[in-house]
C-alpha cells in the first residue's frame, strides 16, 4: 500500500489501487451485535448488520426487512442503497414498509455495476445521514448484501462529513464488516478524495492568505502608530 503522505497538515489523497488493496486485506474484526443477552450469535435472527461507527450500521436486506429486529437495534433511519424498482435484485421496502413512524427511509436506486455513478448519490445521502446522527438518531445503510453500494455510500460520508481520507475511511469500515465495493465505485471514491483534498487544500491557504494580510494590517497599524508618536 502506498504511503500516506501529507501536505500542511492534510493526507495526500489515494490512488485506485491502494483502495482496492485495502478492501482485500485489511482483516475484519467480526463481532456480536449487541443484544439482551450478550451470548446470542451475531446471525440467530436471521440478519446481519454491523455498527461500523458511532450510531453508523452498515447490514443486508434481511436485516433492513426485519422491521422488529431494526427497532430492537434502536434504528430510526434506513437508507435503501438497493431500491432500483426497474433493476436486478432490488430489496423491495419503500417509504411505507416500516409500520413504526420512528423509522425514516431513504431509498437510492442503484445496481452494483462497475459503470453505475453511484457518486451522484453521495450529496442526498449523506445528507441524510448526517443530519440523522445529528438528531439523535441511529442509521442502517444497507444494500442486498452489505458490502458495495451501501459501504461506498458510508465511506462517501465518512468522507465528505467526517474529514476521513477513501484510505482511512475504508479500512474503519473493512475492520468492522467484510465489505468489498466493485471497482467502479472505488475509483469514484477516488476521484472523490481527490476532489475533497483539493477542496481542504483551496480552504487552507485561503484562511493563509488571510491571516498574513491580517499581520501585515497589525504591522501598517503599529508603524503608524510610531510615526505618530516622534511628532
Amino acid at each position: 500500500m502506498g504511503m500516506q503522505m501529507n501536505f500542511n497538515g492534510l493526507e495526500f489523497p489515494s490512488y485506485f489501487e491502494d483502495l482496492r488493496e485495502i478492501v482485500t486485506t485489511v482483516e475484519t474484526r467480526l463481532r456480536p451485535i449487541p443484544e439482551i443477552r450478550m451470548h446470542i450469535s451475531r446471525f440467530m435472527d436471521g440478519a446481519d448488520m454491523d455498527e461500523v461507527y458511532p450510531h453508523l450500521y452498515l447490514g443486508d436486506c434481511d436485516a433492513a426487512m426485519n422491521e422488529q429486529y431494526l427497532l430492537r437495534h434502536g434504528i430510526t433511519h434506513v437508507v435503501n442503497a438497493a431500491d432500483n424498482s426497474s433493476g436486478p435484485a432490488p430489496v423491495k421496502t419503500g417509504p411505507n414498509y416500516y409500520k413504526d413512524p420512528s423509522i425514516t427511509y431513504l431509498g437510492l436506486d442503484l445496481i452494483d455495476l462497475p459503470f453505475i455513478n453511484i457518486s451522484t448519490h453521495f450529496e442526498k445521502a449523506t445528507d441524510f445521514i448526517d443530519s440523522a446522527l445529528r438528531s439523535g438518531g441511529t442509521v442502517l445503510v444497507h444494500c442486498r448484501q452489505g458490502r458495495s453500494r451501501s459501504a461506498t455510500i458510508v465511506a462517501a460520508f465518512l468522507m465528505m462529513c467526517r474529514n476521513m481520507t477513501a484510505a482511512t475511511a475504508l479500512t474503519l469500515l473493512r475492520e468492522n464488516r467484510e465489505i468489498r465495493p466493485n471497482n467502479g465505485f472505488l475509483q469514484q471514491l477516488a476521484q472523490l478524495d481527490l476532489n475533497l483534498f483539493r477542496i481542504r487544500l483551496e480552504k487552507l491557504r485561503n484562511e493563509s492568505s488571510s491571516e498574513s494580510e491580517s499581520e501585515s494590517d497589525e504591522e501598517s497599524q503599529i508603524d503608524c502608530d510610531d510615526d505618530d508618536s516622534d511628532r
